[in-house]
Parts: C-alpha cells; structure tokens; sequence
C-alpha cells in the first residue's frame, strides 16, 4: 500500500532540555474531600474459556458494542486469540454473544490483539510476528451469529519500519490513525526509529485508503513521536514525548525536543498542525504525552516521568484556536496516587476519566479510577471508582473505556488467583452517588524541580 502524500510538520524546533517551569501556574487544584466512591454496576466475563494470560487487559467500545480482549501469543499455526463482545439491552443490562472471533493467519509466536480500536462497523487490532514485522488485523460487523468477521490486514506503506508499525493506533469516524514507535521489548539499536512517523488510513469500501503520513523534523530525533495518539471528528493528537524507557530493561532514549502534544486538524487542503502543546513549563517530566485523549474542545495529557516514580495528568481546553491549560488533575484525600496514574486514560461526556493501577487506599492496593468533571471554574474529582467483586492486586484500572454513561474497566485474568475467563466491570454513571460539594479557589500545586536525563543511559543519536 502506497502513500500518496507526505505531511510533515514545519514549525520551528521547540527548545531542549532543561524544561523550564513557570513559577505559576494557572491550574486548579483538585477537591479537599475525596470523590464519592462507587462500585460496579454489574460484573461481566467471556462467554467461554479464554487462552490470553491477562484476558480483560484490552477494552474498547465499536459503536455501542463493548470490546473485551487480551494480549495472546500464539502457541500454533491457524487462529488464535479471542474476542468477547457485549450489548447493551433495553432493560440496561449487557449480555455477551456467544461466539468468540479469533485472528486468523497467525504463525507460531506471533503476539496479536495487544490494542484495538474500532467504530460501529468496524474493529482493528494488532499483530507482531516474532523478529519479522507488525500489521494490522481489521474485522467487518457482519449479521449473526458471529458478530466479526475478518476481513483483510493493513499492512505498513512503502517506507515503514515495519517491525514498529502499529506502535500505537487510534480510529474515529472510519479514519484510522497508526504509529511506528517501539512496542516490543528486547529490540535491537538498527529497529528503533530515530524520526518515526504518524500512517493515515481511511476506510473505502472493502478496503483502506492510505492518506498520507505525519512526521516531526528528521534533524530533531523525535524518538517518541507517536507515543500516544486519539482522533475525534477533524482533529488527531500525536504524543510526543521527550524521552521514554519502553521497557524496563532498555535504556531511556531521548529526543532533542521538548516534550510535547502535536495537535493536528484537517481541513480542506489536508492535515495541518494546528498546535504544539509544549509540557515545558507545565510538567517536570520528559515523558509529557505518553498517554492522550480527546472530546470535542477537551484533552487530557498524562505526563510521565521515565527516570523515575512520578506521573500527572493535565487537562487542556480549545478557546478559538488555541489550546489552553486548564488544570492539573489531583485526586481527593484518602488515595495515594501511583505512577499509574494516566496510564488509562479517557475523556468521555465532558469529564476526564483516569486509570491508575498503582493506586492505594487504605491497604486496599487493588487500584482507582477516578471521574473528574469541570464544576465552576475547578476540575474536581467526582467519583472515584472502586471493585466490589474481587480483582488482582494492582490491576484494577489498567485498562478503561468510556462510553459516557458507562465506564468499564477490565477484569484481568487470573489463573493463580481463580479469576477465569476474565472480563470487566461496568459501571453506570447515572447511578453515580451525589458529587462531593464544589471547592473553593486554592492556590496551584507545587511542582517538583525539572529532572535531567542520566546521560549515562539516555541514546539521544
């Protein structure tokens, strides 16, 4: 598959390292008094035995239908991997089918369904074949009584790092966006990207119509670029973070960037970049855009620090043109928050839904997630999420989608501690327990002094 047309993204190089912090800034605080707590509305789980390890670690909403699944290596030739779909009824309960689509045209060890992204005719999800390549598997809605049915595979363009493509992907409105950034460990030096691209694809008939690609300046080593990514209507969101440690084993790689969210808006000449967020004097951490998220005029940025424990999650709002910072999110009192924190991360119904799995209340270290919702002029934590029915330490908000009344969070497999066949937790927002009373004004949060890379592990060719 062939592009026709190369976008790349012209603006002056932003400054490096060090990131400068402004001594104010103009970010609420979150409330005094934690969010009111609620547990599942109901508990759901796969129709049949499931073969992933974590089954319930990856979610996703296809129109109305709710999408659960799990990474899974292949141990044979043929199919494998499962994929459990859930509907909603008109008495308000979701009930699953009984069927269970697999990927096809899998080789022995190859990694696939570690992501998924989909609308109401469509699904997509990943395949990684061991030490060769990286494609896209995508699956048509068909009638009963399967509700998938595979229907080709979109394979990296002409000039693709092909053992990377499909790092990261976002789909909106038959428009899907997809990355080349590292996304398996043990890689070599030569399968890393110094300047990665951002693929565009959109839906034609039986097929997928490459619309040209998005890349930073090859003189900049954006490492990162492409981290993270989320797509609503017109608008693309490419996390572009400084420097990130993929794995724990590898070194910290970094760009010679700031740290930054590339917000892109198409129009009638094409994609343009609309904007640089720039994470300097916002966040102390070089990974600010590992984790994004859009809704209309609302984005949400994690910022992550690859050096060490810290992770924060920011909340922007479009006026005009122009991307303001609105907030820093804090949870209320009574949690300590993880560097979990933003790694799920959503924005759904105008509030900011945030997953942390390192999250820890009292000696309950299952993990939160945490509903906040602009109220006045404050983003306030309004409803903190928590599992009634058991669920693995450190696991509960690790994977979240959101489809505003409802937020799901996965229920991960566990064959050691009797959680089978894995699935999720729904909760019904409007059921929700009256939010906490607004906050008063309080002064910014203070932010910790801006961290250097330890040049001793840091790769910035």
């Amino acid at each position: 598959m062939m592009l026709s047309i190369l976008l790349a993204a012209t603006l002056a190089q932003a400054p490096a390292t060090p990131i400068r912090l402004s001594p104010a800034l103009p970010v609420a605080t979150g409330p005094t008094a934690a969010g009111s707590p609620m547990t599942e509305t109901s508990v759901v789980q796969a129709a049949l035995p499931t073969v992933a390890p974590a089954f319930g670690n990856v979610l996703g909403f296809a129109g109305d239908r709710l999408i659960v699944t799990g990474a899974c290596i292949s141990r044979r030739r043929g199919s494998d991997g499962q994929i459990a779909t859930f509907e909603r009824q008109p008495d308000g309960t979701w009930t699953t089918r009984p069927e269970m689509p697999q990927v096809n045209g899998l080789s022995p060890e190859d990694f696939a369904l570690q992501r998924v992204a989909g609308d109401a005719d469509t699904l997509v999800s990943t395949i990684t074949h061991k030490g060769a390549s990286s494609e896209l598997v995508w699956f048509r809605r068909v009638d009963e009584p399967q509700v998938w049915k595979q229907a080709g595979l979109i394979k990296g363009p002409a000039g693709a790092l092909r053992v990377n493509f499909g790092g990261a992907i976002a789909m909106d409105g038959g428009l899907l966006a997809v990355s080349e950034v590292s996304a398996r460990p043990n890689l070599k030096d030569s399968d890393y990207l110094a300047c990665p691209r951002v693929y565009l694809f959109r839906r034609e008939g039986d097929g997928w119509k490459a619309e040209g690609a998005l890349q930073r300046p090859e003189s900049s080593a954006p490492w990162w670029f492409g981290a993270s990514l989320a797509i609503h209507g017109d608008v693309l969101v490419v996390g572009h973070p400084a420097a990130l440690q993929p794995f724990q084993a590898e070194k910290v790689r970094a760009s010679k960037e700031s740290p930054m969210v590339c917000v892109y808006r198409r129009g009638e000449s094409g994609w343009k970049l609309e904007q640089e967020v720039s994470g300097n004097g916002v966040s102390p951490y070089f990974g600010f855009g590992n984790r994004v998220a859009i809704e209309g005029d609302v984005l949400a940025v994690q910022s992550l620090n690859p050096f060490d424990a810290g992770a924060d999650v920011f909340v922007y709002r479009r006026t005009g043109e122009t991307w303001m910072l609105e907030a820093r999110l804090q949870p209320g009192v009574g949690v300590e928050r993880g560097r979990g924190f933003g790694f799920a991360l959503q924005v759904s119904g105008g509030r900011v839904i945030v997953g942390d799995s390192s999250a820890q209340e009292g000696d309950d270290k299952s993990g939160r997630v945490f509903v906040f919702e602009r109220r006045g002029t404050a983003w306030v934590e309004v409803t903190r999420l928590k599992p009634k029915v058991f669920c693995g330490p450190a696991s509960f908000g690790s994977a979240v989608a959101a489809k505003w009344p409802w937020i799901v969070v996965g229920r991960v497999r566990s064959e050691r501690l009797g959680i089978e066949p894995g699935g999720a937790y729904l909760f019904d927002m409007t059921k929700a327990p009256p939010p906490p009373a607004a906050p008063e004004a309080s002064p910014p949060p203070a932010i910790a002094a801006p961290l250097q890379p330890n040049v001793n592990s840091t790769d910035a060719r």
